[in-house]
């Protein structure tokens, strides 16, 4: 039976890129008609079948029906059930094919009709404002899946005049996907937007489901911007033609397309500072923050004259039940109480500084997240500092623009200082583990980057350094994520590395918080001679120059670098190969300052030298001491330009960007700010990211119109 589709008269936006478009030209008659297919190639009317058809012309409605021979019991699946379709018009032109069946001037249609339609005299008005088409199309192309050939047989021969896209779209339903290292595609080294376009179901309940516990949505893929519709029709990415047809686009035709549609869905400002919220002027620096002691109230009768009492009391009931283990970690117990407030539920992460954990709030009848520091001192007075500093961004943020994480309670409770945050997702570093370490698409790169240079500026503006800014401590505010198919060679910064994987989770929302500050430093207080993760740390750091707010963009910068290729960047833990590493990821030596600088600092400080990492001013690397795998790893790294190939404006754009950050002289390293109007972040490009994102909107409004249909029943309508 067949299934009228309506489309309206206006031409997308997107045929201006095709030159096989031609003008509209109402004056023409019949006789100088030509080959519709050369009008309008690769149209939905190029998938009619060659077999007998009529045509029906109604001038009054000014639409037309066409319909094809009942003898094609399939129709194409999505002509009417898939909205990504761009209007279709009717052929100003009939198709000329060979045959009794298909000739036209026989004046004799399938029905019996005796006279030919009148083209010319049909758009003697202009185009029409509505077309209505009854498509009873042959089956599709067959597929390179067995199952999916079987229920389908292969379309019969045409001639060569009649449909000019046959071939080439059964030649790109029969291409497979190679997947090898050496020849499976990587968007990084080729100048395509980088999606993938193999073909796999989109929502199945035989779906392999992912097992991740970090996933609330728990489903599987479709693939990366190639998803099928739920009749199982393929829907290419870049063509909005109906299912089973290719359209040719020239290469700048598509990344134009591509560039636009993201701006339009995604950038919905230009403004470099669109996400940064600047502190009061002048800047609200808070003081210490009380922390009040919470007695145990499993203990009768205990009555508290002061603090030090309470901690007497305390390790006295603790001799019989222990709280703490031997390194004075808090002994967590899943629905065991923290206070009277606070319900742990389960363990989230343990460091040097203690354990986070999430509990349920009773109060405000939410869940959050508790970071129970360890009872040590020295650990004690560093969360007292950190207090001070998640104090002061909430003081100066109260709305959380500028995506740091804000205090929301903090008390004292058996010895251990708690300090009480939102709870968030996972870290980004365990998204990337859980992943497999394969990397995160661009777009989302991108948008890491502006929220993290956004975070930073922030810090900086309040007289802040971060000092460990690493993907530990950067959460995801939503775990949910969709995976898609990869088939592709995983980027490396070494060529000592080559990795492929076939699948990714790609993150539906790259909301990030910056949390961890209990390393933060005021740039006018006490610092450090050593910050940072090792991985992450500056070079000023290393030759004990003395560091400040451009340490931090040191660490985005190999942040970054991580995003794309999954793996760290300095993989190292002795200073002498992480200068060399510097060098040859970089491409330059040290700077001759530098190196005087260092000199003149060992001379004027009884520090451990950092003048033994030079000889004849240069880096001593490699000498007699250094060990064959050190120099055999150190000349596998690749240079910024080989890991990130600047292949597109996309990539060229983010590469400069890290240029300008990994800069050995502090002073000459980019800001925060500067970051933020880098042009960088006005290139787009289509990936699975921005799909994702697709798929994140379609499922956040089918749930608001679920909310609203929810309410009329509520109001009985």
């Amino acid at each position: 039976m067949s299934t009228p589709s309506t489309a309206t008269a206006t031409l997308p936006p997107h045929h201006q890129f095709y030159s096989h478009h031609q003008a509209y030209q109402p004056n023409i008659s019949n006789s100088q008609l030509t080959n519709g297919s050369s009008r309008i190639g690769n149209s939905l009317y190029n998938g009619y079948p060659n077999t007998s058809s009529n045509t029906n012309t109604n001038n009054t409605n000014n639409t037309t029906t066409a319909t094809s021979s009942a003898s094609n019991t399939e129709m194409r699946r999505t002509a009417t059930a898939h909205t990504r379709q761009p209007p279709q018009l009717p052929p100003l032109t009939p198709t000329n094919t060979s045959g009794p069946e298909t000739n036209l001037d026989s004046g004799h249609s399938a029905t019996g009709r005796k006279r030919n339609p009148d083209w010319a005299n049909f758009y003697k008005n202009g185009l029409p404002k509505e077309v209505i088409v009854i498509d009873d199309d042959d089956d599709e192309e067959a597929d390179d899946e067995g199952d999916h050939a079987s229920r389908h047989p292969p379309r019969p021969a045409q001639s060569g005049t009649a449909r000019t896209a046959t071939n080439g779209a059964q030649r790109h339903a029969d291409k497979k996907r190679k997947t090898t290292a050496s020849t499976a595609y990587d968007p990084v080294y080729n100048q395509h937007t980088s999606y993938s376009t193999t073909q796999t179901p989109y929502y199945s309940p035989n779906d392999s489901r992912s097992t991740d516990r970090t996933s609330a949505l728990n489903t599987t893929a479709p693939t990366s911007l190639g998803s099928t519709a739920g009749s199982g029709g393929h829907i290419s990415p870049l063509d909005t033609t109906a299912v089973g047809q290719k359209r040719k686009r020239t290469r700048a035709a598509a990344q134009d397309e591509a560039k636009e549609a993201k701006r339009r869905e995604l950038d919905h400002s230009d403004d470099p500072f669109s996400l940064y919220q600047p502190p009061p002027n002048p800047v609200v620096k808070a003081k210490d923050v009380y922390v009040q002691v919470v007695p145990d109230v499993r203990k009768p009768n205990a009555t508290v004259h002061s603090a030090q009492a309470l901690t007497a009391i305390q390790k006295s009931y603790m001799k019989d039940q222990k709280v703490d283990d031997e390194d004075g970690h808090y002994i967590v117990v899943p629905e065991a109480d923290l206070t009277e407030r606070y319900s742990i539920l389960k363990l989230l992460g343990q460091g040097t500084f203690g354990k986070v954990v999430e509990a349920w709030d009773k109060k405000k009848q939410t869940k959050c997240a508790i970071k129970v520091i360890r009872s040590v001192p020295k650990y004690r007075d560093a969360s007292r500092i950190e207090l001070r500093v998640l104090s002061t961004l909430a003081s100066n943020d109260k709305h959380n623009i500028n995506r740091c994480i804000h205090l929301r309670d903090c008390f004292d409770f058996r010895n251990h200082i708690c300090i009480v945050t939102d709870l968030y997702g996972q870290s980004v570093f365990d998204f990337l583990k859980s992943n497999g370490f394969v990397p995160f698409p661009s777009s989302h790169i991108q948008k890491f980057a502006k929220q993290l240079f956004t975070s930073v500026a922030f810090l900086h503006d309040l007289n802040l350094i971060h000092t460990d800014l690493k993907p530990e401590n950067i959460l995801l505010v939503n775990n949910n994520y969709q995976t898609f198919t990869y088939n592709r060679t995983v980027p490396s910064s070494s060529t000592a590395t080559n990795r492929t994987a076939r699948h990714r989770k790609v993150l539906l929302d790259p909301e990030i918080r910056l949390i961890d500050f209990g390393s933060a430093t005021f740039n006018d207080e006490y610092h450090s001679s050593v910050v940072s993760t090792r991985h992450y740390r500056a070079p000023e750091i290393i030759l004990n120059l003395g560091w400040s707010f451009p340490c931090d963009i040191w660490s985005i910068g190999c942040i970054l670098v991580e995003f794309f290729t999954g793996d760290a960047l300095f993989q190292t833990h002795d200073n002498l190969e992480h200068l060399a590493m510097m060098e040859a990821v970089c491409g330059g030596k040290l700077d001759r300052e530098i190196i005087r600088q260092v000199y003149k600092n060992d001379r004027a400080s009884s520090r451990a030298s950092a003048s033994s990492y030079f000889k004849n001013q240069k880096l001593d690397y490699p000498n007699a001491e250094t060990p064959k795998a050190s120099k055999k790893y150190v000349k596998a790294m690749k240079k910024l330009n080989e890991t990130i190939p600047p292949h597109t404006p996309f990539n060229r754009q983010f590469l400069d960007l890290l240029r300008r950050i990994f800069v050995y002289d502090p002073k000459k390293r980019i800001t925060a700010k500067e970051a933020l109007q880098h042009p960088w972040f006005k290139e787009s490009l289509m990936d699975d990211g921005t799909e994702a994102h697709k798929i994140r909107m379609e499922r956040e409004k089918k749930r608001l119109r679920q909310e609203e249909d929810r309410r009329y029943r509520d109001r009985g309508y």
